[in-house]
């Protein structure tokens, strides 16, 4: 996930680290495990807060008020989580999702940064994973960005929620900016994205197994139209442990 190319003067700073350590008898192992710690610790230090900074543009969020609701995932305050940016994995940091914009903001000591989503590869908050996913060709993806990770296997299933603005006058002839709400549902397979909008659009990718995932949600007594989300990942999950 690291290049190593980028990061090569750091591996030979630990690389001496260890042979001057070496000359002692300390046991080699010790040695080893204190170097990879350092390591790792120099390079979140003096490296990993900066590479944010230096690859993203101070964000600058909304001069509007909003009467009902806010742009972001789930809550309008930061959460921890984690993000790989750059191929490097950042723990422990603290995200806003923006979903009107459908970028990651990440507060440092000072300042919050909006990441270049080219360079973000997937990030976790709230215990919530989301990967950047690309929309080529006739892929059915709704348009590049970043989707959540229901579930993952032979067949994947990811979610994406978009919010947007909507201006809207009060009873009191007042402006207010509300937010419109759409979620979308996509499964993927052989390396292909399939929008899920009804039943029979899932069946379609069952192949050999749409009977049997026909009784299974019988059995379980699914609904589309009343938990879709609930039924996909079920069913998703089924397929998999059938196909591993």
């Amino acid at each position: 996930m690291i290049s190593l190319k980028r990061y090569l003067p750091i591996i030979i700073m630990s690389c001496l680290f260890i042979t001057l350590q070496a000359q002692t008898n300390i046991d080699d192992s010790i040695i080893l495990k204190n170097a990879i710690n350092n390591t790792i610790q120099i390079y979140h230090n003096g490296i990993g807060d900066q590479a944010a900074k230096f690859n993203g543009s101070q964000y600058q969020g909304y001069t509007v008020s909003f009467s009902d609701g806010h742009p972001y995932f789930k809550a309008d305050v930061l959460a921890k989580g984690k993000i790989v940016y750059d191929g490097v994995l950042f723990e422990n940091v603290n995200l806003l999702y923006d979903e009107v914009a459908d970028c990651v903001i990440l507060q440092d000591s000072s300042h919050r940064i909006k990441l270049v989503g080219e360079r973000l590869s997937s990030f976790s908050i709230q215990e919530n994973n989301f990967e950047r996913l690309n929309k080529i060709g006739n892929s059915q993806l709704i348009n590049t960005g970043f989707y959540e990770v229901l579930t993952k296997g032979n067949l994947s299933l990811y979610k994406k929620e978009v919010k947007r603005m909507i201006d809207k006058f009060s009873n009191s002839n007042e402006l207010a900016v509300i937010f419109e709400i759409h979620q979308y549902y996509y499964l993927k397979k052989d390396n292909q994205y399939y929008q899920i909008q009804r039943k029979k659009d899932l069946f379609q990718l069952m192949g050999n197994d749409e009977k049997e995932i026909k009784n299974f949600i019988e059995i379980e007594h699914l609904n589309f139209r009343k938990s879709k989300e609930i039924l996909l990942t079920k069913v998703v999950d089924f397929y998999n442990q059938k196909n591993q």
